[in-house]
């Protein structure tokens, strides 16, 4: 039972992917350095992804020996393989591979409803912290009169965008491309082309709508963004889609202090902290390109995409570092493994086959220019970092992050991508000579490279004030602690 000088006790209950364990585990840290009690819900198989996170912002905890500090829990509950008939072990979107396995899989998170209510009830917290894909989490909120927070894991210019567009899609005819999106504080056009996984899946259109809808009965939503970022649409939220938010963000900032980048190293990676280290110390600063589409997208890229991807970096005068991903099978082909030992020869490009250090990789001097999937993750580790973006989007929201980094914040420059979703026959092929070009446009040494360099140095300054004490991310922390805390002294615990 909850009383009046107890710390106010919130629940977090992330999607079962890495891109959303990290995110929730960083939110966790960032309450409880506030003096919130965190508890971290999640099934047994996905604790690997932030046990080590967790372990390190408790060890952080106890050094300040500060008594109102709450060292972080995390309480789990069965991840219901047997039910739906998927073997042991998984868990997570990363480990799953054919469209069979993955409909189990989404089959089986809905079934999660009942033992998360249980583990609700048992651990009674004043409010619970709910992914977006955990749609029914809103009716477990009604229930237990246990307020829910939306953590929707996106930017607000993508959310207030995307609510416009899945309405226009409905009623798109087939013959059109190009639309324009009306009603927000910025004049974008989209193309239909770009939401071809929404469009081909009229099952899966409807679940992003049904998660907004019970989004929008939610208590109010966390943003992982700050003010300065995303000013125009704080207020267009706010005054327009009327719904109640708060900008804590970016949240991955809250391991700055205390804890060190290289801490976060995990996942199944070919490269070790050293042999990294040592090869971005030995290049100039602001001359690497670092390319990496995220744990998803890069399966939406055909081999011959990847090939001309590598054309492209063999025939720049850039040194850079890319990712490939284990479960890309395309990426393992012979002239891959040719073209990886040419580059090494030479010491001009590192190959990181699997998971990579990102934040690590973002925030090393070496580091001039981000070729990117503009996953929100993503897009806020560079801005923090300070580093300009060539973008490459290639589904949903991404399209979006590409409008706010290339035509809001300007501090990145698009390949041109024009389609999404995984269907390689949809895609058109960006050349070598395009990508190239684009890569100079961002890391070269002209005028329009040295703006974006400039602008997004001013946007990491901001992104570290907006979290520091009397900083926009920092009040709205704060303001809503002090809302569930008032409400806690009203509403019978």
């Amino acid at each position: 039972m909850a009383t009046q000088s107890s710390p106010l006790h919130i629940v977090l209950f992330p999607f079962l992917a890495h891109g959303h364990l990290l995110p929730l585990a960083d939110l966790g840290r960032l309450f409880a350095l506030h003096g919130v009690k965190c508890t971290i819900l999640t099934t047994p198989g996905n604790v690997t992804y932030i046990d080590m996170a967790i372990e390190q912002t408790n060890e952080y905890l106890k050094s300040k020996n500060e008594p109102g500090l709450v060292q972080i829990s995390i309480s789990l509950i069965p991840f219901p393989s047997a039910e739906v008939g998927l073997p042991d072990g998984i868990e997570n979107v990363s480990v799953y591979s054919s469209p069979e396995v993955r409909h189990k899989f989404f089959q089986a998170f809905l079934l999660l409803e009942e033992p998360f209510e249980q583990k609700l009830k048992e651990i009674n917290p004043d409010a619970f912290v709910s992914d977006t894909f955990y749609a029914w989490s809103a009716d477990v909120s009604a229930r237990t009169s246990i307020p829910r927070l939306v953590f929707n894991g996106m930017g607000l210019l993508a959310r207030c965008g995307l609510d416009v567009v899945y309405e226009i899609l409905e009623s798109l005819p087939d013959d059109v491309d190009k639309f324009a999106v009306p009603g927000l504080p910025h004049q974008f056009e989209m193309h239909r082309s770009q939401h071809l996984f929404t469009l081909k899946n009229k099952q899966i259109l409807s679940v992003f709508k049904r998660n907004n809808e019970m989004d929008a009965r939610s208590y109010g939503e966390i943003v992982n963004s700050f003010l300065e970022l995303e000013a125009d649409y704080a207020v267009h939220w706010r005054d327009v889609v009327r719904r109640k938010s708060w900008l804590v963000g970016p949240v991955a900032l809250c391991n700055e202090k205390g804890i060190e980048k290289l801490g976060r190293w995990g996942g199944n990676t070919s490269i070790g902290a050293d042999e990294l280290l040592q090869w971005l110390n030995s290049k100039h600063a602001g001359t690497v390109v670092y390319i990496c589409f995220g744990s998803i997208a890069n399966l939406n890229i055909s081999k011959e995409q990847t090939m001309k991807i590598a054309i492209a970096l063999e025939e720049s005068n850039r040194d850079f570092i890319w990712v490939v991903k284990n479960s890309n099978e395309a990426c393992y082909a012979d002239w891959l493994d040719d073209f990886e030992r040419r580059m090494c020869k030479v010491r001009k490009g590192l190959i990181i086959r699997g998971w990579a250090p990102q934040v690590v990789i973002l925030n090393h001097p070496a580091v001039g220019g981000f070729l990117t999937q503009c996953g929100w993750n993503s897009t806020l580790e560079a801005i923090t970092a300070g580093v300009p973006m060539i973008t490459w989007p290639m589904n949903g929201d991404q399209f979006f992050n590409e409008k706010l980094v290339v035509d809001v914040l300007q501090v990145g420059a698009a390949v041109g991508a024009k389609f999404g979703g995984p269907y390689f026959e949809n895609q058109q092929l960006i050349e070598p000579e395009t990508i190239k070009s684009v890569i100079e446009r961002v890391v070269g040494e002209g005028i329009e490279g040295e703006a974006m360099r400039k602008r997004a140095e001013v946007l990491k300054e901001k992104a570290k004030k907006a979290v520091q004490e009397g900083g926009s991310s920092y009040s709205d922390v704060q303001n809503l602690i002090q809302e569930l805390m008032a409400r806690r002294n009203i509403v019978p615990i």
